[in-house]
């Protein structure tokens, strides 16, 4: 059995139809955003159910049938299979990664591989599998890399350590081997700057450099600044409708 597990659904459209074999999963989630609480599945579901609802105007229904039942659907993927994951560098796609992994790692002989798109010069583009062509995608694909246990345990680890807000350990972990995360420890300390404010602090750099600039441009600078956080509009919006400098006309 051969699962694709992809991050999000603006990804499913780009995919070359000669790779899209197997059984496809969606992770629609954005865990770098709102609560995490709940020690059973069903517990933790609920409270982003809930989170979702109140912050982003979505019936918590919708939270069940669209999001609950792909992670659902991973619980159950076939022992002994091939599940490709289709993530990006940045912290919002590596923190879904994450709890992924903690999903997958119970199940048996899982032949786990970790579709990226290219570096740039070394580096990441941070725009991901969006700056790539159908041709480019298919190259990534079949460039996957099978990641090895202690990668699969330091992800189930790191998911942890971020779920319970353990800012010490996720900062132990970062440092550990991951060939196949060699930007681990600048995703690491990009959730921890969190907690100094360093995304605010970047919006506002932006604003008073931007005097009077719309909402589209504001986000264009943060996403070239601050690409490593992977935030969409909505967590951009979520955290200038708490900055003051910040007027909407």
């Amino acid at each position: 059995m051969t699962v694709q597990i992809l991050n999000g659904d603006a990804l499913y459209d780009l995919l070359p139809e000669n790779i899209l074999s197997g059984d496809i999963l969606i992770a629609r989630e954005c865990l770098i955003d709102g609560p995490l609480s709940g020690e059973t599945p069903e517990e933790f579901w609920k409270t982003r159910a809930e989170f979702i609802s109140n912050s982003y105007s979505e019936p918590a229904e919708l939270y069940h049938t669209e999001v609950v039942t792909e992670f659902q659907k991973m619980r159950a993927i076939e022992p002994g299979s091939d599940v490709n994951l289709w993530f990006e560098d940045d912290l919002f796609c590596q923190v879904n990664l994450w709890y992924c992994i903690s999903l997958l790692s119970p199940i048996d002989d899982l032949k786990i591989y970790l579709v990226k798109p290219p570096l740039v010069d070394g580096l990441p583009d941070w725009r991901g599998f969006g700056a790539l062509n159908r041709d480019a995608i298919a190259k990534a694909y079949q460039e996957r890399a099978r990641m090895n246990k202690e990668e699969i345990v330091l992800l189930e680890k790191l998911w942890h350590a971020y779920k319970h807000s353990h800012s010490d350990e996720l900062a132990v972990l970062a440092n550990e081997d991951a060939p196949h995360f060699p930007f681990l420890k600048d995703v690491v300390n990009a959730q921890l700057d969190r907690h100094l404010n360093r995304p605010q602090n970047t919006l506002r750099q932006i604003l008073s450099e931007n005097q009077g600039a719309d909402f589209k441009t504001i986000f264009k600078e943060f996403s070239q600044r601050e690409g490593i956080y992977g935030f969409g509009d909505l967590q951009v919006e979520s955290l200038l409708a708490n900055i003051p400098e910040y007027k909407v006309d």
